[in-house]
């Protein structure tokens, strides 16, 4: 019962934000403008749908948190975009991938707020998305959200970093800050939600402008390598 009531009270929330939200669009129709509207929106979301699942997030480190950056999870869940959203600040470009399009309200919200929706099969479309992104990031002081792991982990267990984030920090001269998420895995293992404590800690900056792109592949290692120690700490350590 308490999983049918978090789906539809989930729905629904979504819903009347939409129709909320949407018209304003029309008000004042510039992308900096839909981008505000739709991370405003992503907050108050993910409040309603973690407060529905009975999920509490413990925040940490927040003092390091920088803007405009290039911000970096660990992605286990499709929480954690939820777990994400107060940290996205109020310029803000979030990767997903190509299929949330398809969702009503959820992916209409991510196109009209301008985020790059990456087609992962098409290698051409994502390094467009990822010039386009870059250039905005540049031009216009926006951050941008994105999982180096290029895709969510199942299992909870750490993969590769790619070197899209790696890229992106690059070109745009940006810092990467890297956010771990503590948990979320635990909270997914029955494929919906469950109460519990997720902590969620945001690291120092870590500066890109000295950077060069023959050494990404090092870079990569070394922050992937930096949220492997974090996590292992964090398991060894009893939850308070």
């Amino acid at each position: 019962m308490r999983l049918l009531f978090a789906k539809v009270g989930a729905f629904v929330s979504l819903l009347l934000l939409f129709v909320a939200i949407a018209p304003w669009v029309l008000v004042w129709p510039t992308m900096a403008w839909r981008n505000r509207l739709s991370l405003l929106a992503g907050r108050l979301w993910a409040r309603v749908v973690l407060a529905l699942a009975g999920v509490r997030v413990e925040y940490r480190g927040v003092g390091h948190l920088r803007h405009p950056a290039i911000l970096t999870f660990n992605h286990t869940s499709y929480l954690d975009f939820f777990f994400n959203a107060p940290l996205a600040g109020s310029r803000c470009m979030v990767f997903g991938k190509r299929e949330l399009a398809k969702l009503p309200f959820l992916g209409w919200a991510w196109l009209l707020g301008g985020h790059p929706l990456i087609k992962r099969e098409d290698p051409s479309h994502w390094k467009r998305e990822m010039e386009r992104t870059a250039r905005v990031l540049r031009e216009e002081g926006y951050s941008s959200m994105i999982a180096p792991e290029g895709r969510r982990s199942r299992d909870g267990v750490l993969l590769p970093f790619k070197k899209g984030a790696f890229h992106l920090a690059l070109d745009s001269g940006l810092p990467l800050q890297p956010v771990v998420i503590h948990g979320a895995a635990e909270r997914m293992k029955t494929g919906f939600p469950t109460p519990g404590r997720v902590v969620v800690e945001v690291l120092p900056p870590i500066e890109t402008s000295g950077w060069s792109e023959d050494e990404l592949d090092l870079r990569a290692t070394e922050l992937r390598e930096r949220y492997a120690a974090r996590l292992e700490a964090a398991a060894a350590t009893p939850a308070g």
